[in-house]
């Protein structure tokens, strides 16, 4: 199979920019909202409604959070419908209809909502009971968090949204399973999940943590990918395994974490009161809260993405490295550029604000000069 062109620039640099405004205006409308929701008392008139009709903070909690989830999602909700449906289907990387995209929708929005809602009663119950030491505590329970989230994924979370069952080739699986063994990962086997009749994307991943740990391959990288380029894919993912990628990116996270609770103790005293508030723990200046730690997430992610960047670099090196098929692995990639429709030469404000991988176009040159 001959691997496709990395640039049909027409339409991959089309949708490409097409995605760059959607991001700002994301991003633009992400920020007037909060600022909309704080200035203009609909935090005030929300947070009071339910604290004159419920008693316990938890649950008043609750119900605002329901009100400014609802009124968030609706406000954004027509720019979220033409970019995850109306967009994907004009470039024809989407297989759903309507009504499959609003079911998969309502899933994402009752899985985020909880999870959503556990996040946010932690972090006020912290604020509320431990205000001189919180952000210690916060970070480890978001350290905590990501842990579970990264172990219950492929058992709880996945079956969610895709079906996934034990991979039938027995000699890739075969082949996919030793690769692991000589990169000393442990794997409980390899599994396809149904990527195909939702979009014509490809993906692949190791998932999971400990006895979780898995083989996840889409049914369309089988289709579309010889073995041998599934075989770069998986020994790319397992790279991130083999040099703690994951677990560098953790304590990183716990750092910065820590750095922006901390931060956000020292100054708080100074915002609240421009909000008619005298702490933290008000749920009246959640809007005001989650737009300064916006702006905190803004100022480091240049450098997060920067970090991870780094790491992927590393990982296509050890791909080649592993498996030694260099064209293979650059046709690998010469499918994913395709089927995705990825920017070969995006912006470089684009990749340095917003890109966690190196250009496709950079990673194929390098990946054939091996």
């Amino acid at each position: 199979m001959t691997p496709p062109a990395v640039s049909p620039p027409t339409d991959a640099r089309r949708y490409a920019q097409v995605r760059y405004r959607l991001l700002l205006l994301d991003l633009a409308g992400s920020l007037a909202f909060l600022i909309a929701f704080q200035s203009l008392g609909w935090s005030h008139a929300a947070a009071r409604w339910w604290s004159l009709r419920l008693t316990q903070e938890p649950v008043i909690l609750l119900g605002y959070l329901a009100v400014f989830g609802g009124a968030y999602y609706l406000v954004m909700l027509p720019l979220h419908v033409y970019g995850s449906f109306w967009l994907e289907h004009q470039f024809g990387l989407s297989r759903m209809t309507f009504r499959g995209w609003m079911m998969r929708e309502m899933k994402q929005l009752l899985v985020s909502a909880v999870l959503g809602a556990l996040l946010v009663e932690g972090l006020y119950a912290l604020l509320r009971h431990a205000p001189e030491t919180w952000p210690l505590w916060a970070t480890a329970g978001w350290v905590l968090f990501t842990v579970v989230m990264a172990r219950v994924f492929p058992t709880i979370l996945l079956p969610i949204f895709y079906k996934t069952s034990p991979l039938q080739d027995e000699a890739l699986a075969r082949r996919l399973l030793a690769l692991c063994q000589r990169v000393g990962v442990s794997a409980l086997g390899v599994f396809r999940f149904n990527l195909g009749a939702e979009t014509r994307k490809a993906n692949a991943a190791l998932a999971g943590l400990g006895r979780t740990r898995r083989v996840l391959v889409s049914d369309t990288l089988l289709a579309d990918f010889t073995p041998e380029e599934i075989e770069g894919v998986l020994a790319h993912e397992l790279a991130h395994h083999r040099y703690h990628h994951i677990t560098k990116l953790l304590c990183l996270g716990a750092i910065g974490s820590w750095l922006a609770f901390t931060l956000t103790q020292i100054t708080s005293p100074y915002w609240i009161k421009a909000v008619g508030l005298e702490s933290l723990a008000d749920i009246r200046g959640f809007p005001m809260a989650m737009l300064w730690f916006s702006g905190l997430g803004l100022i480091g992610l240049p450098l997060q993405n920067a970090i991870s960047r780094v790491f992927e670099w590393q990982a296509d090196r050890f791909a080649v490295d592993l498996t030694n098929r260099t064209p293979a692995f650059a046709g690998a990639l010469r499918r994913l550029a395709a089927l995705n429709l990825a920017d070969p030469h995006p912006p470089r404000w684009v990749t340095w604000l917003f890109y966690d991988h190196p250009p496709i176009a950079q990673r194929i040159q390098a990946a054939e000069r091996q």
